[in-house]
């Protein structure tokens, strides 16, 4: 009990520190900027043809759009970028504790970070939608009409033509769909920049992060369907794995983002063992 408890007090000590950084504030606004911006062609789209909108369905429309999802993902690893938050502060409570458990506080922030990167961003969605919308369990007219019409509303750049989508799914069940695969994936690329920057450094980290983004995103757009379950970013839109005959379904894509989770996880712990702290402080003064 007294080591959870020392995991959480430092956790919430970084969240201290973070919590004034303007690098995580722009992350922020990079996120919710993308976000708002398909919200607002929605919206718009909406109020052209006279019709109410749940307010659920702007931010499951932007989390199944992939130039939303690419653009949403590179706030969140501004956010985290300087994994593992190494600096001459830190380094005298690491000494205070055992290295495991720094591992783990470390681990906790960048998860319920997460959460609130996404739930943050989700929630401005539905802020700016509660002037035309309502809260329900059900689709609105104005989604319905857009997915029957097959093509983008080439003004606004908004679109989704997933009407098998939406008749499997009601607006609750998409929405946590959406917003959970979003968090899952953006925890796997947090780690992957987290693991590489412990025995590594910032840079590489970064660029190994945004790589393997990159090449997800680039799978996702141009692969053809027998290679595009292979990308962990296809496998964060819900779309692409339910109504779709991509080779890849919801609950497997929740055991893969968790097996990845727990095997980031194993090897940070056993990185952790080896780190030079005071190498990588130095770098943070």
């Amino acid at each position: 009990m007294s080591k959870l408890k020392t995991i959480i007090k430092l956790c919430l000590y970084e969240f201290k520190i973070e919590i004034h950084s303007k690098r995580v504030l722009l992350g922020y606004l990079v996120g919710i900027v993308m976000i708002l911006k398909q919200s607002a062609g929605y919206l718009l789209y909406s109020n052209e043809i006279g019709l109410s909108v749940n307010v659920l369905e702007p931010f499951i429309i932007a989390g199944n759009n992939y130039n939303t999802v690419m653009f949403l993902v590179l706030g969140w690893l501004l956010v985290i970028s300087e994994a593992p938050f190494v600096n001459s502060n830190s380094t005298f409570l690491m000494y205070r504790t055992q290295r495991t458990t720094w591992n783990y506080a470390m681990i906790l922030y960048i998860m319920v970070q997460g959460i609130f990167y996404y739930a943050i961003t989700a929630v401005s969605s539905i802020v700016v939608s509660v002037f035309n919308g309502y809260f329900a369990n059900i689709w609105s007219p104005a989604i319905i009409k857009l997915s029957s019409g097959g093509n983008k509303v080439n003004a606004l750049e908004v679109y989704f033509p997933y009407p098998q989508f939406m008749r499997q799914e009601s607006v609750f069940s998409a929405f946590i769909i959406t917003w959970s695969l979003c968090l899952l994936y953006g925890i796997v690329l947090a780690l992957v920049l987290y693991v590489f920057n412990l025995f590594t450094n910032q840079i590489v980290g970064a660029v190994a992060a945004f790589l393997f983004h990159f090449l997800g995103y680039e799978l996702m757009k141009e692969g053809y369907m027998v290679i595009i379950k292979y990308s962990l970013l296809a496998r964060s839109v819900p779309v692409l794995l339910i109504g779709s005959e991509l080779d890849a379904t919801l609950p497997q894509s929740y055991v893969l983002f968790a097996l990845l989770i727990v095997i980031l996880i194993f090897i940070s712990g056993r990185i952790v063992k080896y780190v030079d702290f005071k190498e990588i402080s130095r770098g943070e003064e």
